[in-house]
């Protein structure tokens, strides 16, 4: 996916002078007046200059080009004040390169360069950077305003440009989103068309109502309380939430919930800003599963070894007994083995089996010390040491307990494969009150620098009969826990793979 937004940087960046030309099209076509309707070269060259650096900022993402981007986006505005451009004209600029970048990516997509994905990728990265760049012009009109004799003639006629900018910003939201603002008690005071056509209710229906209409019981209580501690305390929450519409039908959004704060720094309304990432995730729900069912084809092998041992015990132990005046001590052996088969078995079903997807509290050291004692058998079967540094005391996280199982599952016997002629995998569990830190370490073969960079990739794979998509799924799992996983490894010296949470508070 990297690959492809730094293809597509390139191309903006290459057909910058193209597409700032295609803003003066859309102007005719829509008969508005516009910056490019001037056809001043030293505006058009801004406005080139705007595309290049998008561009640029597609193939790096880095904090050093957004920053010369919007320092250009600072000397844009002072140059079209200068010309005595309006701040509609150039809020207009930054709503038509949007369109263009989008439409481009369509031709882009048409023509089977670029994946689906990669648009939604490369619209995420461009929305928040014009919006960005709107601020910034914004914040030189007013300064422009305050710094001339008309800033302090508050008349009809200022109020009446003002909301007519405003207007045109909401417009441009309610083009590209699902847009809704909610008040301090998260109760509706607006929402657009997309809004009202994902959930299917109507205007009337949601406003007023608290936000609580559309929750689908899916996420438990203290991750909305954690949403609430975020925006309370000013700052910007980003993340994937499922809803329930009108007919009862699920849908998932990507959201970004912006706290608009008064003077005082106290939040006094909050803007969502959403995609549907529905379908997205119904692929990566098809991944999980695919991925699952290979693991279980793996695990089999080992599972029947290990199930194979405790029932010879059991049918030497039962023949015994009809020689044997010790049934006691027979009888109490074969329970316990007949118990440690059970154990197998149902570990194995839990990870095979379908199940919902619930979040709930998760205990960490259980968890783990439940997957060691799964997969000892087959770290014994190739001379594989397990060895374990988990906290006694429970390490609880808001999670889906069998897809952190999965994860887990598949990062150890990574580890386990990674050892060919044997050795040592380690467990470690740090915790802070913020956080918790797992790392999955190996003294095994490593990976190279150019493996490490692909890491993730979907359908790489260091393992002769892998496909490449365990890593992949496991990183998507992660990240929908709001969580990070970091790899570090040397050539015949090991690997690290370490997952970071934020605990429950």
């Amino acid at each position: 996916m990297n690959d492809q937004l730094e293809y597509i940087g390139k191309k903006i960046q290459e057909k910058s002078t193209e597409l700032a030309w295609r803003t003066c099209e859309f102007s005719k076509a829509d008969h508005v007046y516009s910056l490019n309707y001037t056809r001043s070269e030293s505006i058009h060259s801004m406005q080139t200059r705007t595309f290049y650096l998008l561009g640029s900022y597609l193939v790096s993402c880095d904090e050093d080009t957004k920053k010369t981007l919007l320092s250009f986006a600072d000397i844009f505005a002072q140059k079209a004040i200068i010309r005595l451009s309006t701040l509609d004209q150039v809020m207009r600029f930054v709503y038509l390169s949007r369109t263009i970048i989008f439409d481009f990516l369509e031709e882009e997509l048409k023509q089977g360069l670029i994946q689906t994905d990669t648009v939604f990728q490369t619209m995420k990265i461009i929305d928040p950077i014009c919006l960005s760049i709107s601020n910034t012009f914004i914040n030189h009109y007013n300064d422009k305003l305050s710094s001339t004799k008309f800033a302090l003639d508050e008349s009809n006629e200022d109020l009446r440009i003002t909301l007519k900018e405003l207007t045109e910003l909401k417009n441009a939201l309610n083009e590209a989103t699902i847009f809704s603002i909610c008040d301090l008690h998260h109760q509706f005071t607006y929402v657009n068309d997309k809004f009202c056509t994902a959930s299917q209710y109507s205007k009337e229906e949601l406003l007023g109502q608290p936000h609580s209409i559309l929750d689908s019981a899916f996420h438990p209580s203290f991750f909305f309380e954690q949403i609430d501690k975020i925006l309370l305390n000013g700052h910007v929450w980003k993340g994937e939430v499922l809803k329930q519409a009108k007919d009862g039908s699920h849908y998932w959004v990507d959201t970004t919930i912006v706290p608009l704060l008064d003077q005082s720094g106290t939040p006094y309304q909050f803007i969502s800003i959403q995609y549907d990432i529905t379908e997205k995730k119904r692929a990566e729900e098809m991944l999980q599963k695919t991925e699952k069912l290979s693991m279980v084809g793996e695990l089999a092998a080992g599972i029947a070894h290990e199930i194979r041992n405790p029932l010879t015990t059991i049918k030497g132990f039962v023949q015994l007994m009809g020689e044997s005046k010790q049934e006691d001590y027979f009888t109490e052996t074969i329970l316990g083995e007949i118990e440690r088969i059970n154990f197998i078995v149902n570990e194995f079903m839990v990870f095979a089996k379908p199940h919902d997807v619930l979040f709930s509290e998760c205990n960490l050291s259980v968890l783990l010390q439940d997957l060691i004692s799964f997969l000892k058998p087959e770290a014994l079967l190739k001379n594989v040491t397990i060895s374990q540094h988990l906290p006694k005391e429970h390490v609880t996280i808001s999670g889906e307990k069998h897809q952190l199982k999965q994860v887990f599952l598949n990062l150890i016997k990574n580890a386990i494969e990674a050892l060919p002629n044997g050795g040592n995998v380690t467990l470690t569990m740090e915790t802070t009150r913020e956080e918790v830190i797992i790392s999955i370490i190996d003294n095994g073969i490593g990976l190279s620098s150019d493996q490490l960079q692909r890491i993730g990739e979907p359908f790489f794979t260091t393992k002769a009969s892998g496909n490449g998509l365990g890593l992949m799924v496991s990183y998507k799992i992660i990240q929908n826990h709001s969580g990070h996983i970091t790899v570090k490894s040397e050539p015949n010296k090991g690997t690290t793979f370490s997952v970071k949470f934020s605990r429950v508070t």
